[in-house]
């Protein structure tokens, strides 16, 4: 993808129009053209260096990406054809206390913790909540699903009415969250439709739209070994695994094409 090659000087001139009143925590260190904010009735095409409010809501298109560090260091990429809105900085414009709050409203998102303490995450999508203990991940939101793929550290999914939970603890665990149960899909390793866990969770299989600081060690260990059922590798299934590894296209994955 192209990036645009502009200067944290141009979110400095942007900031002097904005006032105290949008004064932000968070700052788009890379971004990819189709990537808008919008608040309100304001649209603003997002640039290098542009900070990012409260109450914004990130809008890529099929060509879009944005790549936002936070003042704890916290790391959000947000994907192609992807939208997503900024509840709550950690530090307010007032400067009280608050939470990083965001809510995935559907798409591709990375998600990488910061120095800030756990219980002050809070992740949202149309099907439930995520909580987090010192953790990256990918995640995949439509309207009914939600998908998480653990990088490192561990994840708490939640459903909508909040009576199912699951704990995602293993590296390359994949996780769904619906309406109505949270539950564990089972280890990258076991599904054999790899393409379709590569759409889905597309920076797990394919870092180099991303810059550096953005990029997870061996992130592509999860998607990118042999799939069950392939030549050779440890990863091949056998007639003694006891139970038959999942498939997605046998789950009710409603990824994009």
């Amino acid at each position: 993808m192209h990036k645009l090659v502009l200067g944290l000087a141009v979110g400095s001139i942007w900031a002097l129009f904005q006032g105290p009143a949008l004064a932000a925590t968070g700052t788009a260190l890379g971004v990819d053209p189709a990537a808008e904010a919008h608040k309100a009735e304001q649209v603003r095409q997002l640039v290098v260096g542009a900070d990012i409010s409260i109450g914004e809501r990130i809008v890529t298109g099929a060509s879009g990406q944005v790549q936002i560090k936070f003042d704890d260091q916290t790391e959000l990429v947000v994907g192609p054809n992807s939208s997503l809105l900024i509840e709550d900085f950690l530090l307010r414009e007032d400067g009280s206390a608050g939470k990083l709050a965001i809510n995935a409203l559907a798409g591709t998102f990375r998600f990488v913790t910061g120095r800030a303490p756990k219980d002050r995450y809070s992740i949202t999508t149309p099907t439930g909540t995520i909580g987090v203990r010192g953790t990256a991940f990918e995640l995949y939101v439509t309207p009914d699903w939600t998908y998480v793929l653990v990088q490192h550290g561990s994840v708490i999914g939640t459903n909508k009415a909040g009576d199912k939970s699951v704990v995602l603890e293993v590296v390359c665990e994949i996780g769904q969250i619906s309406f109505g149960d949270a539950i564990v899909l089972g280890h990258a390793d076991q599904f054999r439709d790899r393409d379709r866990l590569r759409a889905m969770f597309m920076y797990a299989a394919n870092q180099h739209p991303l810059l550096r600081e953005f990029r997870i060690s061996q992130a592509e260990r999860c998607l990118n070994r042999p799939a069950p059922g392939g030549q050779g590798g440890e990863e091949s299934s056998s007639e003694e695994d006891p139970t038959p590894p999942p498939d997605p296209k046998d789950l009710k994955i409603g990824y994009r094409p």
